[in-house]
C-alpha cells in the first residue's frame, strides 16, 4: 500500500517537475502535487513520511529511474493542458506475484520426495527396532536355556563328586587321610538327610582342601 501511493505521488511529483513552473520552489512543487494527488485519487495522500525516508535512498532512486524509462511517452496535449494520467505501470510495481504453475509442480515434487523419502526412513527404523527386538528376545532365551544347563551340569557334578567320595574305598588310607574323608562323608549324609526332609542346602558339601 505505501509504495502503491508513493508510486502514484511521485508521478504526479514528476509531472509537475515537467512543467517547469518559473519561480516555484521545490516545496511548492510538493504541494501541487498533493493537490493533483487528491483530485485523482479521491483522497490526501497520507504517506508523505515515507516518502520522505525513502526518496533520498540509492536504492529508491534506482527504482524511480527504472519506472521514469518504462513509462508510456505522453501523448500530445495543448501547452495549456496539464496531464493527471498516472502511468499503469508505476503502480504495485514490487507487488509479490503468485507462483506459476511450473513451481507449483516443482514444490509439490519436492514435497512428494521428501515425504516418500520420510516413509522409507521411519520404515527402516521400524524394521531395525522389530530386529533389535527379535534378537534380544532370542538373547533372553539363549542366556536363560545356557543358565539351566549349566545348572544342571553344575548339580549333576555335584553328585557325581558325591557318589566318589560316599564310594571311597578308606582301608588303604592313614589315619589322617581316613578322618579327612569320613569327615567329608558325614558331611553329606547330613546333607541327604536335610534334603529329605525338605530343606536344601544350596552351599558346597566339601571342605576346605579339596580331594
Amino acid at each position: 500500500m505505501i509504495q502503491k501511493c508513493t508510486n502514484k505521488f511521485c508521478a504526479f511529483l514528476a509531472q509537475v517537475e515537467s512543467l517547469h513552473p518559473s519561480g516555484a520552489t521545490e516545496q511548492d512543487k510538493i504541494e501541487k502535487a498533493k493537490i493533483m494527488y487528491k483530485e485523482i485519487e479521491k483522497g490526501n495522500f497520507t504517506v508523505e513520511h515515507c516518502w520522505c525516508q525513502l526518496r533520498h535512498q540509492p536504492k529508491w532512486q534506482q527504482h524511480m529511474n527504472n519506472l521514469n524509462t518504462r513509462r508510456k511517452p505522453p501523448d500530445k496535449r495543448p501547452a495549456n493542458e496539464q496531464s493527471f494520467e498516472v502511468p499503469d505501470d508505476v503502480v504495485e510495481e514490487n507487488v509479490e506475484r503468485p507462483p506459476g504453475k511450473k513451481l507449483e509442480k516443482d514444490n509439490l515434487r519436492k514435497r512428494k520426495a521428501q515425504e516418500a523419502c520420510d516413509a522409507d526412513f521411519n520404515g527402516a527404523l521400524e524394521k531395525m527396532t522389530a530386529d533389535r527386538r527379535l534378537f534380544m528376545g532370542e538373547r533372553r532365551a539363549w542366556v536363560t536355556k545356557a543358565d539351566e544347563v549349566r545348572g544342571a551340569q553344575l548339580e549333576l557334578d555335584k553328585r557325581k563328586f558325591k557318589t566318589e567320595i560316599m564310594s571311597k574305598d578308606l582301608s588303604n588310607m592313614t589315619v589322617m587321610q581316613q578322618a579327612y574323608f569320613l569327615n567329608i562323608q558325614k558331611k553329606i549324609y547330613e546333607n541327604s538327610l536335610n534334603n529329605s526332609e525338605g530343606t536344601f542346602d544350596t552351599s558346597p558339601s566339601i571342605p576346605h582342601g579339596g580331594v
